[in-house]
């Protein structure tokens, strides 16, 4: 009995209302003295003013359902019992439905005290006299329940909250990074004071916005949907997971394949999230996959997904060697990976004009070649040296700006675990031998010393003019 003494005690010191917690004072007081009846009746009125007293504060805060329950309380006259009947008796309706204060779970629980409670405060007119007289146990849970329920918690936002926080993050102005958007949206005039009903409703709006919505989506939003879902996720964790779990699997198995499009860019953001997609979903991504044109493939990012999804790696490899060179080397140039390191370096030694070898090597070999090795580097120099172009000229070696892109692959790849010196010189004996002479590389090999400077021609002597 004394740890439930502390623990009311305790209780009491966290009621937020000071008209409400004067209430539950009483509550408590006659439930130590064995009154259980009036502590069911003080209880109930503690829960009624707590709901008022927050009615008002959310006015306060300009929420719109709050000011019209608000005007509808100022409009009771202290003459009129009846009003103020009809206003109680809708107390937890309002709580729960129009300002989502409490849970459907708690407005039951609630229910029922207000029930005791209306049996406590009347005659049952019983054959033998006999009155309703609520055990002990029944009194303490009451007073627990409306004080975990409601007392002990500010007036959290409901529906009002939830819309604005997702107009808030349609704004170009909500940040695209998940640390900024923890910043924004945990304070407590946002996300920091939202019921877990609220939350989640705001959870399923926005995977709504991204599989259901018929408007197209930029890559901005995207980040900033992704971006809002990470918050959820780390302050309300068993949230996330279940509207994750459930919610977004029935979405991507109503979606068409337009809509279903989008779950390649947004797998990029959340790859963990693989994990919760069913067998058949996993199937029709694949399928979806090998439907998709080089320009889609391009345009939905699928292919960021070989450095994400070791699952759909093979998926994504099997359609890219089924375009055509330029195919290839557009989409692996819209996201370069090391998993394509060799096909890059075969499409560079396989250009067929000026412009796809500069185009090549400068989108699809450089972003990657800090990572070569000795053999990738030996393959992009025997691609240079030997490529033929279509009509028996180099293609590469010829390329106007390819100079540039050889001093750029000499830099980067002095950063790769390669036989830098020994590889470079080769290379530059090669191709000097065939006449080239690129100005920017030469200039880098001198001053590493690789090679030493051009010797100039000795002007002769002019002869004396005696």
């Amino acid at each position: 009995m004394r740890l439930h003494l502390s623990n009311l005690d305790e209780l009491i010191q966290n009621v937020r209302n000071v008209h409400a917690k004067n209430y539950l004072n009483e509550a408590i007081a006659a439930y130590r003295t064995g009154a259980y009846r009036a502590s069911l009746i003080a209880t109930w009125i503690a829960v009624c003013v707590d709901i008022i007293e927050k009615i008002r504060e959310l006015s306060l805060s300009e929420d719109s359902a709050a000011k019209k329950w608000e005007q509808q309380l100022d409009k009771i006259r202290p003459d009129d019992p009846r009003a103020m009947l009809d206003f109680e008796r809708n107390l937890l309706n309002i709580a729960c439905d129009e300002l989502q204060l409490i849970s459907m779970i708690e407005k039951s629980h609630l229910e029922r005290l207000r029930d005791d409670r209306n049996i406590c405060a009347h005659p049952t007119f019983s054959d033998d006299g006999s009155q309703f007289s609520p055990p002990a146990e029944l009194a303490l849970a009451y007073i627990v329940q409306s004080a975990n329920y409601l007392l002990v918690h500010p007036p959290v936002k409901g529906k009002v909250i939830v819309q604005r926080m997702y107009e808030l993050i349609n704004e170009p102005s909500f940040p695209e990074s998940e640390e900024k958007a923890f910043t924004l949206l945990s304070s407590e005039n946002n996300l920091g004071r939202v019921k877990d009903s609220g939350v989640r409703n705001l959870a399923i709006i926005i995977l709504k916005r991204i599989f259901r919505d018929e408007t197209g989506i930029s890559q901005e939003l995207l980040n900033r949907l992704s971006a809002s879902l990470s918050v959820i996720q780390r302050m309300y964790p068993a949230v996330y997971e279940e509207v994750v779990s459930n919610i977004l699997v029935d979405m991507l198995s109503e979606a068409n394949d337009t809509r279903l499009k989008r779950i390649f860019p947004f797998l990029n953001l959340r790859s963990e999230l693989w994990d919760k997609l069913e067998h058949a979903e996993r199937i029709r991504i694949e399928g979806l996959i090998n439907a998709m044109d080089s320009d889609d493939i391009s345009r939905y990012q699928v292919a960021r997904l070989v450095d994400l999804n070791v699952e759909i790696r093979s998926q994504i490899f099997e359609k890219i060697d089924s375009l055509s060179n330029v195919e290839m080397a557009e989409v692996i140039a819209a996201y370069p990976s090391v998993f394509f390191k060799d096909k890059s370096i075969y499409l560079f030694a396989e250009s067929l004009s000026f412009n796809s070898a500069e185009f090549r090597g400068n989108q699809l070999l450089l972003p990657i070649s800090s990572t070569f090795n000795d053999r990738d580097l030996k393959d992009v120099f025997k691609g240079a040296l030997e490529n033929t172009g279509s009509h028996g000229i180099n293609q590469v070696l010829n390329a106007g700006a390819i100079g540039t892109f050889f001093s750029s692959l000499y830099t980067e790849t002095k950063a790769a675990p390669v036989n830098h010196r020994v590889l470079w010189i080769d290379f530059w004996e090669r191709i000097s031998g065939r006449g080239f002479s690129y100005n920017t590389l030469r200039e880098k090999l001198i001053a590493d010393q690789y090679i030493a400077p051009k010797e100039e021609d000795e002007e002769s002597e002019d002869e004396m003019p005696f």
